[in-house]
This record gives C-alpha cells, sequence and structure tokens, in this order.
C-alpha cells in the first residue's frame, strides 16, 4: 500500500531536473503518501495563434513525452539494490513492461501559459494501482509463526502500524548511520531478515510515508489505535528496508491484528525529511 514526499509539509520527491528534449520538456515527483507519479510537461507553442495550436502542440508534445518519461522514470529508487534504471539492467526484459506502463499516463489537463509561448500539462501515474498489474507478484507472503512464550497483549486490537525513522539510522551490517530512502518496493524486517512486508509478494504492501509534521493526517491509514515503534535499522545498498527490533515483531506477529496490519498494508512510516 503505497498510499503515499519533499517540499516543507508535503513530502514530494522531486527528480534532479526536469528532461528537455528539443521543444518539450518535464518535471517529475513522486508523491510517497498516495503513490502517484505526477508529471508536468510544457511544449513550445506554434507561433500562429489559430484555434488549432493549442490541440496540435499538446499532441505533439504528446508524441514525445512516453520517451521523455521513460528516461526520467529510471531515477526513481525502486527498491533495496537500487533505483529502476539498475533493475531494468539486472532484468532486461522489464523495459517493455515500463514502456507499458507509461501508456496509463493520465492527463489531469492542459492549458496555454499566460505568456502564450507554451502549452502546459499535468498527468499523473498510479503507481499503487499499475506496479502490481505489470509487475505482478512473485509468490504469496507468509508471515512467520506467532511466537511463543508470554508476550504483552494489548487491550484492544491495533487499527494499523506506524513505524517512526530516525534522520540518522543505522544501517544493517555496515556499521554506519544513513537517512531512511523512501522506495517503491521497500520492506519491512525483523532483526533476523525475515520479511513481514514486501511488495513484491503481496499487492497490499507498498508502504506510505509521511513527514513527522503531518503525522495528524494518518488516521485514515492506520485507524486511531496503530502500534506504535521505531525502526532498529535500515537494509540495503540503497538503504530503504526497515528493520524492526526482535521485541517489536514478537508483539505485532503475537496479536491477530498485527499480522492482519501488516497484511493489510495499514503502514505508515514517518520521517523528519526526505534524503534526495
Amino acid at each position: 500500500m503505497l498510499k503515499k514526499i519533499l517540499g516543507c509539509t508535503m513530502l514530494l520527491a522531486l527528480t534532479p531536473c526536469g528532461r528537455i528534449f528539443a521543444q518539450t520538456s518535464i518535471e517529475t515527483e513522486v508523491d510517497w503518501r498516495t503513490g502517484n507519479l505526477n508529471v508536468l510537461a510544457t511544449h513550445a507553442l506554434d507561433s500562429d495563434m489559430l484555434p488549432q495550436a493549442h490541440p496540435r502542440t499538446l499532441a505533439a508534445l504528446e508524441r514525445k513525452l512516453p520517451a521523455l518519461l521513460i528516461e526520467d522514470m529510471k531515477n526513481l529508487p525502486w527498491d533495496r539494490l537500487g533505483t529502476l534504471e539498475e533493475y531494468i539492467k539486472r532484468v532486461p526484459s522489464s523495459m517493455a513492461l515500463v514502456e507499458k506502463l507509461t501508456e496509463s499516463l493520465n492527463r489531469k489537463w492542459s492549458r496555454i501559459s499566460e505568456d502564450r509561448t507554451i502549452v502546459e500539462a499535468s498527468y499523473t501515474l498510479d503507481l499503487t494501482e499499475l506496479l502490481p498489474k505489470f509487475f505482478p507478484i512473485t509468490d504469496g507472503l507468509n508471515l512467520p509463526r506467532t511466537p511463543v512464550g508470554w508476550i504483552p497483549i494489548p487491550e484492544d486490537d491495533w487499527t494499523g502500524i506506524v513505524i517512526y525513522v530516525p534522520e540518522n539510522t543505522r544501517v544493517w551490517g555496515t556499521g554506519i548511520s544513513s537517512p531512511p530512502h523512501p522506495a517503491l518496493y521497500a520492506r519491512i524486517l525483523s532483526s533476523d531478515l525475515t520479511v513481514l512486508s514486501d511488495p513484491t509478494r503481496n499487492k497490499d504492501n507498498f508502504l506510505s510515508y509521511y513527514s513527522v509534521a503531518n503525522r495528524d493526517e494518518i488516521d485514515f491509514l492506520v485507524g486511531r489505535r496503530p502500534y506504535r515503534t521505531m525502526a532498529r535499522e535500515l537494509y540495503g545498498e540503497l538503504p530503504c528496508d526497515i528493520v524492526l527490533s526482535n521485541e517489536d515483531t514478537k508483539r505485532i506477529l503475537a496479536e491477530d491484528s498485527g499480522k492482519e496490519a501488516l497484511l493489510a498494508g495499514r503502514i505508515v512510516i514517518l520521517l523528519d525529511s526526505l534524503s534526495k
């Protein structure tokens, strides 16, 4: 459940720069709260201001847009091994899937700029919904067995899980610290690296990222009584996987409501800020 960053209170991850091709340019950003990839594209307006100038320029823009978007999307943080571009290098056949994914781009609006020099158009891709269709899950996620022994039991069921990840968190197996890195296929792991949440194995496991400043906006995702904890470590070459302590893992798995929250993706990751 990727439903899901940077600029002040609204966490948005902007690509380093827009792509420019001849008279066409694009800027992209991922809203990690909702899982939407937002695209703003522009194309120089034809010099004549005939009634057909807007649709004609828009058509020219949209002919060039797919190639530009694919190049820009390669910068997307993908998983613990790196970006989408690095994933494509490992799995060359996935390039065809990315190309088909861009065909699902949804135009929200288009307009002529106030100075009448360009046509602007806004588009969106709902990655939460689309990625499982183009990159099907490999196999189902089976959670570990309920731990044995005495474990504190909550008076009421947990309605979700909230994990705070500090700005500098230790990276598993390295002895160094790193800011957390939101990624499309970030996982949640136990202290022994058992997988607790994985979007490649459960389409509901995309993570939602919010700033600490906006934590009052998360009730609709995790309910009024979530299990709250802090990440113990990060994991990966791109430190995006979140490692929980052994105690937290046991408490979550000991309760049906905890396991249900994991499987249903009712999880929010709270960040101080988003590293670029």
